[in-house]
C-alpha cells in the first residue's frame, strides 16, 4: 500500500493535539514585532501573541515558510513515505504554498504533492483532517486530491473585522480594497473567495446584525450541504461573542459539533484582534 504524508503550515490553526492525532507535520510560519521573530505556534501561542499585540505600538509582520525549511521536511519524511501531500494557506495570502512547491522540485526520490487549499486558519485544518481520513481509509493520493479539490469547490469562510486597518496594512486586504473609507458602523462580512483572495461579502450596520447574519448563513449552508460537515467559530480573542454566535446557532439549529477555536499569531497578525467567523467544510 502507498505510503503517505500529509503537510501543512502553521496557518491552519491546528492544535499539537490534533496534528499528532492525525499524523501531520506542520511547517511554522514566523510573527515578527520588530527585530524579534518566533515561530507560529511554537515559540508563541495565540493567547501570548494577543496580549504582546495589545502591549505593542508597532504592527507586527509575518514571514512565510523557507524553501530551506521545507526541504529540510520533505527529506526527513522522504526515508519514511513514497507520497507527501503539502497542503497550505492560499497562495493568494500567502508565499508558503509557492515555497512548497520550489522545495518540491528539489526531490526525485519521492513524489511531492503541494495544494494551494484556497482558504486559510482552519477551513485549511478541515482539508488536512479530509485527507488523513482518507489515508485512514486507505485511498491513493488520486483519491485524497480529489476529496480535496471538491472541499475547495464547497467550502465556505465568512467573517468580520473590527478594522479593516491590519489586512490592509499587512497587504491581505485583496478584493475588500473597495470597502476602505465606508461609513461608520458599517460592519462588513468578508469571505475567502473562489480563488483564495479575501473579498467583501455583505455590509451591514451593527455589530449584533452581524452576528444574526452569520447564524443564517449557517443555517443556510446546512440546508444546503446536510449536518455532515466540518464546523468550526474561529475568533481573534473575542470568546465572548464566539459563544454568544454558538449559543445562537444551537438554539435554532442543534449542531452538535460546532467547534470555537482562536485564531493563530500569523492569521491573527492580519485581522486584528476582535475578528470572528465562521467555517464551513462538507465531508
Amino acid at each position: 500500500m502507498e505510503k503517505i504524508a500529509i503537510v501543512t503550515d502553521s496557518t491552519a490553526d491546528m492544535s499539537n493535539r490534533m496534528a499528532a492525532e492525525h499524523d501531520i507535520t506542520v511547517a511554522p510560519l514566523s510573527v515578527n514585532f520588530g527585530d524579534q521573530s518566533f515561530l507560529d505556534g511554537i515559540e508563541i501561542s495565540a493567547e501570548e501573541f494577543y496580549k504582546k499585540l495589545q502591549d505593542s505600538d508597532a504592527l507586527p509582520t509575518t514571514s512565510q515558510v523557507s524553501v530551506g525549511a521545507f526541504v529540510e521536511i520533505y527529506k526527513d519524511l522522504a526515508e519514511q513515505v513514497d507520497t507527501i501531500i503539502s497542503i497550505h494557506i492560499s497562495e493568494k495570502l500567502s508565499g508558503t504554498y509557492q515555497a512548497a512547491v520550489l522545495a518540491a522540485q528539489e526531490f526525485s526520490d519521492v513524489e511531492i504533492v503541494p495544494v494551494n487549499s484556497k482558504s486559510v486558519t482552519t477551513s485549511l485544518a478541515f482539508q488536512v483532517r479530509l485527507a488523513a481520513e482518507e489515508i485512514r481509509r486507505g485511498s491513493g493520493k488520486e483519491e485524497i486530491l480529489k476529496r480535496l479539490e471538491r472541499a475547495q469547490e464547497q467550502q465556505k469562510i465568512y467573517f468580520s473585522v473590527r478594522t479593516l486597518e491590519y489586512l490592509e496594512k499587512g497587504g491581505r486586504i485583496g478584493k475588500a480594497q473597495a470597502l476602505l473609507g465606508t461609513l461608520l458602523n458599517i460592519k462588513p462580512v468578508l469571505t475567502v473567495d473562489d480563488e483564495g483572495y479575501v473579498a467583501p461579502f455583505e455590509k451591514i450596520r451593527g455589530y449584533k446584525r452581524v452576528i444574526k447574519r452569520l447564524a443564517e448563513l449557517y443555517g443556510e449552508f446546512i440546508e444546503k450541504h446536510g449536518p455532515n460537515c466540518f464546523q468550526a467559530i474561529m475568533h481573534a480573542a473575542a470568546e465572548d461573542e464566539a459563544r454568544n454566535l454558538k449559543a445562537i446557532i444551537e438554539e435554532k439549529y442543534g449542531p452538535q459539533n460546532l467547534e470555537i477555536n482562536q485564531l493563530g499569531p500569523v492569521v491573527g497578525t492580519h485581522t486584528g484582534p476582535g475578528a470572528m467567523g465562521l467555517i464551513l467544510t462538507p465531508r
